[in-house]
């Protein structure tokens, strides 16, 4: 097939530039340059809105199994308040979230791992966040 299409002297001069520095030829490096482009959409139309959304996959995610052994272990003591923990160590806790916030914020601390501790006759809170 056969396409002829009309494109500015600016972006043909690029075209031109990298063509030639693959050392091929402009009709050659528009070829696989749509060819790629066609291909990358189809793939991500293939993935899941999940993966299609992931942007950074060599974040290194952090083990809280410490954290929640302390917050299984201490959670009537602490039920109706936020936490701050860092392991298997309480930071900082209150009733006010912005409160424990400040606190932590105080001692200079990052990588914490704060939320809201509910009694233990109530469904565990699904949050949790790291500061």
């Amino acid at each position: 097939m056969t396409l002829t299409i009309e494109i500015s002297p600016d972006l043909e001069d690029k075209l031109e530039v990298e063509a030639e520095s693959k050392g091929i030829g402009k009709d050659e490096f528009v070829r696989i340059v749509l060819e790629e482009k066609l291909n990358f959409q189809v793939e991500q139309r293939k993935k899941t809105s999940f993966e299609s959304q992931m942007i950074a996959t060599d974040v290194p995610v952090q083990d809280h199994s410490l954290e929640h052994k302390w917050l299984k272990e201490n959670r009537d003591k602490f039920a109706n308040q936020w936490v701050a923990l860092k392991g298997e160590n309480l930071v900082a806790s209150g009733v006010d979230a912005k409160t424990v916030a400040k606190k932590v914020r105080k001692l200079g601390l990052k990588g914490l791992f704060l939320t809201f501790v509910e009694a233990s006759d109530q469904p565990p809170f699904i949050s949790g966040g790291v500061w």
